[in-house]
């Protein structure tokens, strides 16, 4: 069987996400919005994924802030935070403890975990976010296992690994996520060229397209193309397994 389940990262970051996630709900192309509790605009995400009956993903952050704790000299690179992680891993946990907490505060009903520049894919993060799945009831974690690994090569590779690593972690404690994990290579640039590409990837099991547009340049140019293709026709049939 082939699922798709089209992801909508960065919900709050700034207002020109949360409108493009505004305009992609008639379209019934996006499954769910993750969310970032140090977002500015976190309330309205939350309340338009909601509404929308979209489901919400917490996107944990530890490397851009403003965080919620006064941690102001974690790492802000996924490098350093291999070499770092297992010191900081107790930190780690409380700050996304707080992140959770303030989603659900907003009335939110978190259903996946996932992190900000992949973090939780470090080897010393990985027990975190298990452990926090567990304590909060959220049975889906993200984990890039990524057809697309060899387009930010050798960062891709590595990911992937970790990625590959984590699926097999989760599994052992019962808890749940996709085959595969698309958009990696493309970040904020993804086309319909680059989804095509990958078609027969996503032909068998469960993928998890991770998207980020906005209606403006936010942190890259592509932004306002990807809701675009959202918003198309074309992108409804892709995710039917029609185009």
């Amino acid at each position: 069987m082939r699922e798709i389940t089209v992801t909508i990262d960065d919900g709050g970051m700034h207002q020109a996400v949360n409108e493009a996630i505004r305009r992609c709900m008639p379209s019934g192309n996006v499954n769910r919005v993750s969310v970032m509790a140090t977002g500015e605009h976190l309330e309205e995400a939350v309340a338009l994924a909601m509404a929308g009956g979209l489901r919400l993903s917490a996107h944990l952050d530890c490397c851009q802030g403003p965080f919620l704790l006064e941690e102001s000299d974690f790492p802000d690179s996924f490098a350093s935070w291999l070499k770092a992680g297992a010191d900081l891993a107790e930190r780690v946990r409380n700050e996304w403890s707080a992140q959770i907490e303030r989603i659900l505060a907003t009335g939110g009903v978190v259903t996946a975990l996932d992190s900000h520049r992949h973090l939780h894919h470090v080897p010393a993060l990985q027990d975190v976010i298990i452990s926090l799945a567990r304590e909060y009831g959220v049975r889906t974690v993200r984990t890039a296992v990524l057809p697309d690994k060899l387009m930010r090569f050798p960062s891709g590779l590595k990911l992937n690994s970790l990625g590959e690593g984590l699926r097999t972690a989760l599994a052992e404690k019962g808890l749940v996520t996709t085959d595969r994990m698309l958009g990696f290579g493309r970040s904020g640039r993804i086309n319909a060229k680059y989804l095509g590409k990958y078609s027969s990837a996503c032909s068998q099991g469960a993928t998890e397209v991770v998207m980020h547009p906005a209606t403006e340049e936010v942190w890259s140019a592509g932004q306002p193309g990807e809701l675009e293709l959202i918003m198309s026709d074309w992108f409804g049939e892709w995710c039917r397994g029609k185009a």
